[in-house]
């Protein structure tokens, strides 16, 4: 069974980073598209929603942590070895 409990954490690793990650930049996108002002092609303009648009760019932030985050995670032998600081306490 220890083999199929790793096989699952991998997909559930994978799925989270491979498909989450884009699915919250997209939904970060559509909230800070949505949170802009537009003009229709009535020519009626839509006010602005600020609440959107930072929600748009907290979830941006939010995937640019995990990206740096695992960019970090992946080099911190090197980073440990060259700079002697170590950057994650338990790893």
């Amino acid at each position: 069974m220890d083999i199929v409990e790793a096989i699952a954490k991998v997909l559930a690793v994978g799925l989270l980073l491979g498909a989450g990650l884009p699915a919250l930049f997209a939904v970060g996108l559509r909230w800070y598209a949505d949170g802009s002002g537009t003009v229709h092609d009535d020519g009626t303009v839509s006010a602005p929603n600020p609440i959107l648009k930072y929600l748009g760019i907290v979830l941006f932030a939010i995937v640019a942590l995990v990206i740096v985050t695992g960019i970090l995670w992946i080099t911190r032998g090197t980073i440990n070895y060259y700079f002697h600081v170590k950057i994650f306490p338990f790893g």
